[in-house]
Order: structure tokens, then sequence, then C-alpha cells
């Protein structure tokens, strides 16, 4: 079994589009400051901070852009897949889902820990801390005729035992979400966990 376009891009997408916003905030906050201080060489002429600011400004606004054309181009290309062979609305589902399932996965246990000075640290459980980082990876892609959800496997034994325990809970999940479709138990294959739904 392998991954679709979707799956294989969805993270790039998600983080791509987290750094374009972080990036269009930086470029608008970074032109407002080097129209603020350009009045600086009024007042000191041989100051070169105006122009590091100016430059600053350029290069985040061509970084944006980049990412931002990066994003456009990924997204476009399974738009238009979904256009001719499936439909758009299933793509919306599959981002809304695929958030959903994982904030649905994961999971919280804070522990404290004791410190040299008495007061205690809290932290999060390392091994809780390791399914979470897998669970986050994980991405449901709905199409026409099958729905498939990837989980990646976390990489030690308990957090793989959590995993384990959780399989009926997950398969409830995905097929209250998607009443349509009939699934399967998951099947492991390398580093990967996957649900397989079929159309009723």
């Amino acid at each position: 079994m392998t991954k679709t376009y979707f799956m294989k891009t969805f993270n790039i997408n998600l983080n791509l589009f987290l750094l374009s916003l972080l990036g269009f905030f930086i470029t608008l906050i970074s032109g407002v400051f080097t129209e603020k201080i350009g009045t600086l060489t009024k007042i000191a002429p041989l100051s070169k901070i105006p122009i590091y600011f100016k430059d600053f400004h350029k290069l985040s606004l061509m970084v944006t852009l980049l990412l931002f054309l990066s994003l456009v181009i990924l997204a476009t290309v399974e738009i238009v897949t979904r256009i001719a062979q499936d439909f758009m609305s299933n793509y919306w589902n599959s981002i809304f889902l695929t958030l959903k399932f994982r904030r649905f996965g994961v999971q919280s246990e804070r522990i404290k820990r004791s410190t040299t000075d008495n007061q205690g640290k809290v932290s999060i459980n390392p091994i809780y801390h390791d399914f979470n980082k897998a669970i986050k990876k994980s991405v449901v892609d709905i199409s026409n005729n099958e729905v498939l959800m990837f989980i990646k496997v976390p990489h030690s034994q308990q957090a793989q035992k959590i995993l384990k325990d959780m399989e009926e809970l997950l398969k409830e999940e995905i097929s209250s979400q998607n009443p349509d479709y009939y699934f399967s138990k998951p099947e492991r294959i390398k580093n990967g966990l996957w649900f397989t739904g079929t159309k009723r």
C-alpha cells in the first residue's frame, strides 16, 4: 500500500502555509519599521540601519512569495486531479478530518519530576511525547471510492502498545466520520498502520 499524492504533500503544504503566514506578518512588520526608521537618515545620514531594515524587508518578502508560490503549485496539482477524477468536497473533507483526527488522537499526561531545589518540574510523559509525534503525522484521504487513513507507528515499544490499545477506538472514530464507508481491520505495513474504508 502506497501513500497518495495528498498524503505525501499534506504535511509539506501545512508547513508551507504556516511559514507563509508567518512570513507575511514578518514582512508586514518589517515594512512598517522600514518606513518609520527611514526618518533616521535625516538625523544620522551615515547610519546604515535603514538600509539593513530595507534589505531585510525585501528578503522576507521574497522568501514569503517563494513559500506561497510553492504552496500554490503543490495544491494546484491536487486540486486539478480532484476536479478531473474526484470531487473538491472530498479534498476539503480530507483536510478537515486529518486535522480533527490528529487532535482526537493526541494524548496528554503530564508528570512531575523533582529537582534539586525541591520544586517539582512538570513535563510531558516521554512515552506520550513519542506517541503524539507519530500521531501528528497521520493523514486521512477521502475519495469517492475509498477512505485511506495512515498512522505512523511510533518508535518506542510503549508508544506502540498505546496505539495497539487504541486501534478499535480509532476505527470507531473514523467510521463515525464516514458512515458511507465500511472499514476493515487496520493493516500494519512497515512503519505505518493503515485503515481502509470501501464504499458501502
